[in-house]
């Protein structure tokens, strides 16, 4: 269990994307530090799931130094996250197959923002098929109400208490099938860090760091606590 102390999800303000300024640093910290010589290497096949509205090309850097570092990583091959999250967790599944099926080992799935979300839905669907999860900024709790996204729901006429309560209701009674490590940013203007806190599940453990949520998938601070992870698979 972490010794973070649970934070309180809060819904974000407009204005709160303006500390998503901080990409700029995360973009030089990475510019300014591309050595992987002290990272731990290894063999873990990986599977990285974008956030919504993003691709495979936004995650390419992370996917990158992975594969640098000797892991077997694959983007997710759907296009666009589009917030399907039923319909990608079933079209993932013959993919993930594959994988296990060619490394003959289950798969560490790396979710950005929602894609954490999808990767907790495959890994209850199949669980043989996926060994831990690192979840990037997602929104362990809420739906949507705590992201960026929540006033776009509200205009289309959605109810984001009860999104938020049916989530909460079937986390507190579904277990996870898996290890979740959750990496979370103070600075997040996008997902409010305390909805990256899962109080129905305390065997989750989460790692603090300074990075935007859009920086979170080049932040180096962040591929370090990956690859420490990734070692141990």
């Amino acid at each position: 269990m972490s010794e973070i102390p649970m934070m309180t999800p809060e819904t974000l303000k407009p204005s709160d994307l303006l500390r998503e300024w901080r990409l700029l640093k995360d973009l030089a910290a990475y510019a300014a530090d591309r050595s992987l010589s002290d990272l731990p290497r290894g063999q873990a096949s990986v599977m990285v799931i974008p956030g919504f509205g993003a691709g495979d090309w936004a995650t390419g850097i992370l996917r990158g130094r992975l594969s640098r570092l000797g892991h077997h990583v694959y983007g997710w091959g759907l296009g666009i996250n589009r917030g399907q999250l039923g319909r990608d967790a079933e079209r993932l599944l013959p993919r993930l197959q594959a994988i296990v099926a060619r490394r003959d080992r289950p798969v560490t799935l790396i979710g950005w923002s929602l894609g954490g979300v999808i990767a907790r839905q495959v890994a209850r669907q199949q669980p043989g098929l996926v060994n831990d999860i690192i979840a990037l900024g997602t929104p362990l709790v809420g739906g949507p109400k705590f992201t960026f996204t929540a006033p776009w729901y509200a205009r289309k006429g959605m109810d984001l208490d009860a999104m938020a309560r049916k989530v909460d209701d079937f986390e507190s009674s579904h277990a996870l099938p898996c290890p979740l490590l959750s990496v979370f940013t103070p600075h997040d203007g996008m997902v409010h860090p305390g909805a990256s806190h899962d109080p129905h599940h305390p065997e989750v453990t989460y790692r603090e760091v300074n990075a935007s949520h859009l920086g979170l998938c080049l932040a180096p601070e962040v591929i370090e606590i990956i690859a420490l992870r990734l070692a141990r698979a």
